[in-house]
């Protein structure tokens, strides 16, 4: 693109308060990485300080270690259609995994999903392995994937998780 993501302008606001603003929906907190130039926008939530900048896998994980809350909504900056109802109904079927991650055509959807924050070590050791890759650092952890047939009540037709 040539230019950060997150500050591509939809609807008059910078992707990132708009993904914000709909985590908010089901988050207390909002921690970004850094990287972003968050800095020069304003923020309707609370948040935490921002993360160093790494890969998704690396962003999830410094998320996850300053969590105040056992479960934490993973969105991407990128996904400006982000669904509150699925977040909710992901955590709705949190039964003790690591994470609960929504299935696509496109497969599996790890940053629009729900981590536990149990997910830490699972995600360090991917890191330290040389796994950096979100979708390869799943492997290492306990995921329920939520099929499309489960999370499609919750998302409309042209949605969040729509391919």
């Amino acid at each position: 693109m040539g230019r950060d993501k997150a500050m591509v302008e939809i609807d008059g606001r910078p992707m990132v308060v708009r993904v914000a603003s709909l985590v908010a929906e089901v988050a207390t907190r909002s921690c970004w990485r850094r990287g972003h130039r968050a800095g020069s926008v304003t923020w309707g939530t609370p948040r935490s300080p921002t993360i160093p900048r790494r890969r998704a896998a690396g962003g999830l994980l410094g998320g996850l270690a300053h969590a105040p809350h056992h479960l934490v909504a993973a969105v991407a900056v990128d996904m400006p259609f982000a669904s509150p109802r699925v977040l909710r109904l992901l955590a709705a079927l949190y039964a003790g995994e690591d994470a609960v991650v929504p299935v696509t055509d496109a497969g599996v959807q790890p940053l629009h999903a729900v981590y536990a924050t149990t997910a830490v070590t699972g995600l360090r050791r991917s890191q330290a392995e040389g796994r950096p890759a979100l979708r390869l650092a799943l492997e290492g952890l306990r995921v329920r994937l939520v099929e499309e047939r489960e999370w499609r009540s919750a998302d409309p037709p042209v949605g969040s998780l729509s391919t």
